[in-house]
C-alpha cells in the first residue's frame, strides 16, 4: 500500500488533492466553519464581503483560470469590442485589426499580466492593508494613461460577461452579486486614489475627452513631465515595431561607438560588422536590452519599481566587467539608434525627453556600482582584519606550544 500522510497533514492533503475532493473539502468547511470560529457571515468591515461571498469570488476565480488564455483574453476582447477607442490607450494594440487582436503576442501578454493583477487582488482579500495598496499602485499607473471612471465601468461590466460564458450555469446570480460587491470596492478604493493624485497634480480627475499630453506635471524624482514621458512612450512604440532589426542595429552600434564595449563579451569578440549583423547571438542579447529598456519605458510612473530595476541591472553588469564609461557611452548610442531607425519622426522633444531619462538611468547605475565597490571594499577591510586576528592568534598558540614543550623538557 502506498504510504498515508501523517494526521497532521490531512486537511492540505484532500484540500490541495485537487478536483472534487478540494471542492466538497471546501463546501464541508464553508458549512461547519462556524463550530470553529470562522461564521461564513462575518462582514468585513472594509469590503463589506462577507466570508462567504469572499469564497464564491475566490471559487469561481479558480475556476476560470483553469483556462486562463482564453479568459484572459476574452475580457479585452470584449472590452475592444463594445469600446474601440479604448484600444488606443495601449500603445502597444494601437492600430491593430480588431479580428487580429485575439491571436496577437503583445495582446495576449498584457491580457495575462492583468490576469496576474486581478489574481493578486483575490489572493489580498483578507489582508485590506496589502489589498489597498496594491490597488492605489493600479490607479497610480492608469491615472497618467488616461483611463476613466467610464472604462473601469465598462471593465467591470465585461469581466461579468467573460465570467457567464465561461463559466456558464456555475457563475449563479450570488456568486455574480459576490464579484459586483468586491469589483465595486476595488473601483471605489482607484477612484479615490484618483481624488488624491489630481490633488497632488492640481488638476482634474482624467477625462475621456481629455489627452494626457496637455499635462505638464514634473515628477520629483526623475524630473520628467507628463508630456515628456508621452514622447518616450510613443516614440519607444516606433521603434519596437521593428524590433528584431532594431535590436541588432542597438548592439552593432553600441560595439561601434563604445570602445572596448565589444571584447566585454567573447562570443562577439573580433568579429567585423557585416558578421554582428548577422549573428542571432547579437540580435538575441539586443532584444535582451530592449526588453530591459521597455521595463524601463512601462515603469516611468513606478519610481520605487524603477529604481529597483535599474540596481538589478548594475549588480547583474558590474560582475561582468562592463564599466560606468560603458552605460555611459549606450546612452548615446540608444539616441544614434532611435535616430537611425526612425529618422525625422524621431523629434528633438523625443530626442531631449530620452536624453534626460537616460540621465536618471544612468544615475541610479552609477550610484549602485558605488555602493557595491563600497561594500566589497568594506568585506576586503574585514577579511584582512580577520586574517590579521587570524595570524596573531595561531602565533600565540604556537608561542604557547612551544613554551609548554621546553617546561616539559626540563
Amino acid at each position: 500500500m502506498p504510504e498515508q500522510p501523517p494526521a497532521v497533514n490531512t486537511y492540505r492533503y484532500y484540500y490541495f488533492g485537487g478536483g472534487a475532493l478540494k471542492q466538497m473539502w471546501q463546501s464541508i468547511v464553508n458549512v461547519i466553519g462556524g463550530f470553529f470560529g470562522t461564521d461564513q457571515n462575518d462582514i468585513d468591515e472594509t469590503t463589506g464581503l462577507s466570508v462567504y461571498e469572499k469564497n464564491l469570488v475566490r471559487s469561481s476565480w479558480e475556476q476560470a483560470m483553469k483556462n486562463k488564455k482564453k479568459f484572459s483574453v476574452d475580457i479585452f476582447m470584449r472590452l475592444f469590442t463594445q469600446d474601440p477607442p479604448s484600444q488606443d490607450l495601449f500603445d502597444q494594440l494601437r492600430g491593430i485589426p480588431l479580428d487580429e487582436l485575439a491571436a496577437n503576442r503583445k495582446m495576449k501578454a498584457h491580457a495575462f499580466r492583468v490576469a496576474a493583477s486581478l489574481n493578486t487582488l483575490v489572493e489580498g482579500l483578507d489582508d485590506i492593508e496589502v489589498l489597498i495598496e496594491m490597488l492605489n499602485n493600479v490607479a497610480r499607473t492608469h491615472f497618467s494613461h488616461q483611463v476613466t471612471k467610464q472604462h473601469y465601468d465598462l471593465l467591470g461590466k465585461v469581466l461579468m460577461e467573460a465570467f457567464e460564458d465561461e463559466l456558464k450555469d456555475k457563475f449563479n446570480q450570488r456568486t455574480k452579486d459576490a464579484w459586483l460587491k468586491a469589483y465595486g470596492v476595488m473601483e471605489k478604493v482607484m477612484l479615490g486614489e484618483y481624488i488624491e493624485l489630481a490633488k497632488t497634480a492640481n488638476k482634474s480627475i482624467p477625462d475621456s475627452d481629455k489627452h494626457r499630453a496637455g499635462s505638464s506635471d514634473v515628477c520629483k524624482v526623475t524630473g520628467l513631465s507628463t508630456v515628456e514621458k508621452d514622447h518616450i512612450r510613443k516614440s519607444w512604440a516606433a521603434l519596437m515595431k521593428n524590433k528584431n532589426e532594431n535590436a541588432t542595429l542597438l548592439i552593432v552600434n553600441l560595439f561601434k561607438m563604445s570602445e572596448g564595449a565589444q571584447d566585454v563579451f567573447p562570443k562577439f569578440k573580433g568579429k567585423n560588422p557585416d558578421e554582428l549583423k548577422k549573428s542571432i547571438g547579437v540580435r538575441s542579447h539586443g532584444l535582451r536590452v530592449l526588453a530591459a529598456l521597455n521595463s524601463v519605458v512601462e515603469n516611468l510612473d513606478d519610481i520605487e519599481c524603477l529604481v529597483d530595476m535599474l540596481q538589478h541591472i548594475a549588480h547583474s553588469h558590474h560582475p561582468r566587467g562592463t564599466s560606468r564609461k560603458h552605460f555611459e557611452d549606450l546612452g548615446g548610442v540608444v539616441i544614434a539608434t532611435f535616430e537611425e531607425a526612425l529618422g525625422k519622426k524621431f523629434t528633438d522633444d523625443a530626442k531631449n525627453a530620452w536624453a534626460k531619462a537616460y540621465g536618471v538611468i544612468l544615475g541610479v547605475i552609477k550610484s549602485e556600482y558605488e555602493n557595491i565597490e563600497g561594500n566589497a571594499n568594506e568585506e576586503k577591510a574585514e577579511d584582512a582584519e580577520l586574517a590579521k586576528e587570524e595570524a596573531q592568534t595561531n602565533g600565540e598558540v604556537a608561542k604557547e606550544a612551544e613554551a609548554q614543550k621546553e617546561g616539559t623538557e626540563e
